[in-house]
């Protein structure tokens, strides 16, 4: 077997010398001698750990003092556009650093990729394609001369997706050896391979530590979940002990009481793993424009029985606002804000909803005491309840938490301010959205984003 393509058995045995001196050996280009420093070339592999910066530098620097050309370039394609990775000149006048760019349909290997030009060009004027991509760029690098022989070798990742090209240019002509050729080759796979071992690294790392929060949650939720099922289980299993050793009546009221403490953990273990579902990649739900001021307006009127028992005004202020979300979720958000509100407030609660740029906001207010400053976000924590709520065990603790998330899904916002001169708002913004064909459009009509 020949080593790095060699194809002849002189080549082979400068190869192999070189091998067993680890000093180098001697390699012909354009005619003239020079050395091949192997143990540089070895040397690669043990310092790939570096990361792959270090290793494009190398082989890019390698080339150059290898093939004795003008001009070595490592790219990278992305996105429409070759970015200059690294490079090595001899050309003190070239205006080109590591980070510039351009467009990809510019870069000469564009023209190797759509099968114009031959991956190896001694002489560019005899390709057409080649020279006249050339003369698109010249004019931008300012310069006078003119490259004339061109070679480039693809750089691939492991996975077979092009990253981009290690080139190397000369401004005389010059033929490339078939030694050349595969050094070239050889280099090209060694920077895909220490990419891709990188990007895999990196994937890897940000797997493990997604997996090992995730496992801090689940903990951590065990143990929330625990701590919130621990309080109406005691209170079921008091009372069925009560009734039991004969301390307490088996009646229909002590059998209600050991229902709703029962609801209560039914309630709590549904929300959670709704709540679940929304955090751990829950498809969203089909959206749909939203007349956002007739939602909140039923809304007000679905909750004013209530409000009325309890002696609250409930007053609703809205103007033309549509979004673009899933109307069953708003409603969820909604009502929960609004039964929220009426168990805070002291004598009235306001539902607010109006159109602002590119966005809709809707508030609900309440008068009551209000939250403290780190109560406002702490309230949309896993099982966080202000002191009323647990004062009167009502409530997951959840609502919130489960509220934010949807608005968040539909691309909101959820927030709680203080409200002057007492009480709380939560806002919530919205993407605003209208009927392709204006109010009172038909569902069937597409959305358009304002």
């Amino acid at each position: 077997m020949v080593p790095l393509g060699l194809h002849s058995r002189r080549a082979a045995d400068r190869f192999e010398h070189g091998l067993e001196s680890a000093r180098g050996s001697r390699y012909v280009h354009a005619g003239m001698p020079t050395v091949i420093p192997l143990a540089e070339i070895a040397e690669l592999g043990s310092r790939t750990a570096a990361g792959s910066d270090a290793v494009i530098r190398r082989v890019v620097a390698l080339v150059q003092l290898l093939m004795g050309v003008d001009l070595t370039v490592l790219s990278e394609i992305e996105q429409g556009e070759y970015r200059f990775r690294w490079l090595e000149t001899t050309i003190d006048e070239l205006a080109l650093s590591p980070g510039d760019s351009i467009p990809y349909e510019l870069c000469l290997c564009s023209r190797v990729h759509a099968g114009e030009a031959a991956a190896m060009t001694p002489e560019m004027r005899d390709e057409p394609a080649l020279w006249g991509a050339w003369a698109a760029i010249k004019p931008g690098l300012g310069v006078a001369w003119d490259l004339r022989a061109f070679g480039t070798s693809e750089v691939h990742l492991p996975d077979g997706s092009l990253y981009g090209t290690l080139c190397v240019h000369h401004r005389d002509p010059r033929e490339f050896s078939a030694d050349e050729q595969a050094l070239l080759s050889l280099l090209a796979r060694l920077v895909g391979d220490e990419i891709g071992r990188e990007r895999a690294s990196e994937a890897l790392a940000v797997a493990v530590a997604g997996r090992e929060r995730a496992e801090e949650e689940r903990a951590q939720l065990i143990d929330e979940l625990a701590h919130e099922l621990r309080a109406p289980l005691a209170v079921v299993d008091g009372y069925a002990e009560a009734m039991l050793d004969g301390i307490a009546d088996r009646d229909d009221e002590h059998l209600r009481l050991v229902r709703y403490e029962a609801a209560r953990c039914a309630r709590l273990v549904d929300d959670l793993a709704y709540l679940s579902r929304i955090e751990h990649g829950q498809r969203p739900e089909a959206v749909e424009v939203v007349d956002l001021a007739r939602l909140l307006e039923a809304t007000g009127e679905r909750f004013l029985p209530l409000a009325d028992a309890a002696g609250i005004r409930l007053e609703i202020d809205t103007g033309p606002c549509w979004a673009l979300a899933s109307p069953d979720r708003l409603e969820q958000v909604f009502g929960n804000l609004v039964r929220n509100a009426l168990r805070a407030a002291r004598g009235q609660v306001s539902l607010q909803a109006h159109a602002v740029a590119g966005a809709v906001v809707a508030s609900v207010d309440d008068d009551g005491a209000g939250l403290r400053g780190r109560e406002r976000e702490r309230v949309f924590e896993r099982f966080y309840r202000g002191a009323d709520a647990r004062a009167s065990s009502r409530g997951s603790g959840l609502g919130l938490t489960i509220a934010r998330r949807l608005v968040e899904q539909a691309g909101g916002s959820l927030t709680a301010e203080a409200r002057a001169p007492t009480g709380t708002r939560f806002v919530v913004w919205l993407p605003s959205a209208q009927p392709a064909t204006g109010v009172g459009a038909s569902s069937e009509d597409a959305p358009r984003i304002a």
